[in-house]
């Protein structure tokens, strides 16, 4: 028994710089690993929070046509480009509750979870909202929800967490410096909450993206995972030289979860 599956995220995909041309190019890749299904880490598009309509549909139409090929199921979490309308031409019409970007990616829940053999997986929703501005946390409907969740699963299972922004990471300290402090917009803000949460519970890893880098952070024997970007640096090339465009291929067998990150081979194009 087991089985793979993928986690991409950072897709930002859009008409410029061919990157329609470089996410197909990743889903090529992502079919050779034939996962039994794909976690997206949000930011599918560039971008649909600051712009109008016609602009969201286009970046939107790019992704379905793209992903129409991978050809299993995708489980998506909600980054801050998805959200459409947060500032620009559109903002006060938009969709409320994300509705127009769980439309666009069919998926009827924010947040959510599912099983695959004796592996349960849980989809967060970090991104708020509240007028023009954004913010990473796991709302208080999401938490009730959660902590429902907890107390009816096993101790035992093997739990994977998936997240846009990250839940634990380092990046600041070699970014920024050492002490920096990190915004919220860069770490889920009640993060401390989901440690208390999951703490007595069999939680394997957490995959995170938004910030384009590979990195793992491992604290009380869990993996904080964060996924580089299928975009490097926004279709510029290597995220700060070092981290290329990419994608996790992960396996889960029996206790176990194995990971690496794939580089598709994409060269940024002028």
């Amino acid at each position: 028994m087991g089985f793979k599956f993928v986690h991409l995220t950072d897709t930002h995909i859009q008409p410029e710089l061919k990157a329609s041309e470089g996410v197909k190019k990743a889903i090529e890749a992502i079919r050779k690993s034939r996962p039994a299904f794909c976690l997206h880490g949000g930011d599918v598009v560039m971008d649909a929070a600051a712009v109008d309509r016609a602009r969201a549909e286009q970046v939107y139409d790019l992704w379905g046509e793209a992903s129409s090929n991978l050809g299993v199921p995708v489980h998506y979490a909600c980054g801050n480009h998805d959200v459409f309308a947060l500032t620009g031409p559109e903002q006060g019409k938009r969709d409320t509750d994300k509705q127009y970007w769980q439309r666009r990616v069919f998926q009827s829940e924010r947040f959510k979870t599912f099983d695959q053999e004796n592996w349960r997986f849980v989809v967060l929703d970090v991104v708020q909202t509240e007028r023009d501005r954004w913010w990473a946390e796991l709302d208080t409907e999401q938490l009730k929800w959660l902590d429902d969740l907890l107390r009816k699963t096993d101790k035992r299972q093997p739990l994977v967490f998936l997240t846009h922004v990250p839940l634990f990471t380092a990046i600041n300290q070699f970014t920024s410096g050492t002490t920096v402090a990190v915004k919220d917009t860069q770490i889920v803000k009640n993060a401390k909450t989901f440690f208390e949460l999951t703490e007595r519970h069999n939680v394997k890893a957490v995959f995170q993206g938004h910030t384009h880098v590979v990195e793992e952070v491992v604290y009380n024997d869990v993996h904080y995972i964060t996924g580089g970007a299928v975009c490097g640096d926004w279709w510029k090339g290597p995220r700060l030289g070092r981290h290329p465009e990419g994608f996790i291929e992960a396996e889960a067998k029996g206790e176990e979860l194995k990971w690496r990150y794939i580089p598709y081979g994409w060269k940024a194009q002028k």
